[in-house]
């Protein structure tokens, strides 16, 4: 589950922070808002206790004409 606070990862550019995340009904999977690197690319890695894991990099809105984006 994707929190606030926890740390994300762009490889070769920097770090972000998450600011706030939530389990999202529609998609079935966990989504949130991050503050990372403006050259963020569509990858990165959130460390989720103590590991890391890939996520994708989508602008808001999530979902859009009820089509997923992630």
């Amino acid at each position: 589950m994707l929190r606030a606070h926890q740390v994300v990862r762009v490889a070769g550019i920097g770090e972000g922070e998450i600011t706030s995340g939530s389990f999202s009904p529609t998609l079935n999977k966990s989504i949130a808002l991050a503050r990372v690197p403006a050259a963020t690319g569509d990858r990165a890695e959130v460390e989720i206790r103590g590991k890391w894991y890939p996520v994708r990099v989508v602008q808001p809105s999530f979902v859009r004409h009820g089509k997923p984006l992630i």
